[in-house]
């Protein structure tokens, strides 16, 4: 025997509501705002720091060794820019090829300068070491690269992303990121 329903013809019904709430509507739409403004930033700072080196007004090098210690440690990244060779100076971080290693990129201090009509040649000094550098770098060119700040830590980052599996990592992050945005786009309620 099934139990009966008393009906009361004047009561209200009551609505349970399926749908958020006004304030959860705009907590979303906050997020949404930051996460695109935060995206747009970061794009426009990738393709300000690509123009940069594209135009040569600054490169990027990643610190390997401790010579430079404490003004540059393993895995800062110095930003390097350009200036004339006449405006080289004494006490400045400089990069340079030592003589006979073209593959090979030194930041040290300038401890001396000799200015010659073929060019200039400086010597040079770790912060770290306890001597001079033994070469004497002859700077071809007109200009000299040289430090000009550092973001520090970042170089390992740089390193580490070398790494085969890493890469593969962040290929297969990317792509369940671009997926996953992409299925939110199409599933996303309608708005009314």
């Amino acid at each position: 025997m099934l139990p009966e329903t008393a009906t009361y013809p004047d009561a209200q019904r009551i609505r349970i509501l399926a749908e958020p709430g006004r304030l959860a509507r705009e907590r979303v739409g906050v997020a949404r705002v930051v996460s695109s403004i935060l995206l747009v930033s970061v794009v426009l700072l990738i393709l300000a720091v690509i123009v940069g080196m594209v135009l040569g007004l600054w490169r990027f090098t990643v610190i390997d060794t401790g010579s430079m210690r404490p003004t540059l440690n393993p895995g800062d990244v110095a930003v390097l820019t350009s200036e004339p060779t006449a405006d080289l100076r004494k006490g400045q971080i400089v990069a340079f090829h030592p003589p006979g290693e073209p593959r090979l990129t030194v930041m040290h201090r300038v401890f001396s300068i000799d200015r010659r009509r073929k060019g200039v040649v400086i010597q040079t000094k770790g912060d770290a070491n306890n001597a001079t550098d033994q070469w004497h770098a002859h700077i071809v060119g007109d200009t000299v690269w040289h430090e000009d700040m550092k973001v520090p830590m970042v170089g390992y980052l740089a390193v580490w992303s070398q790494q085969r599996p890493v890469r593969l990592g962040v290929l297969i992050v990317i792509v369940v990121l671009m997926v996953s945005m992409s299925l939110g786009w199409i599933w996303r309620p309608t708005s009314r």
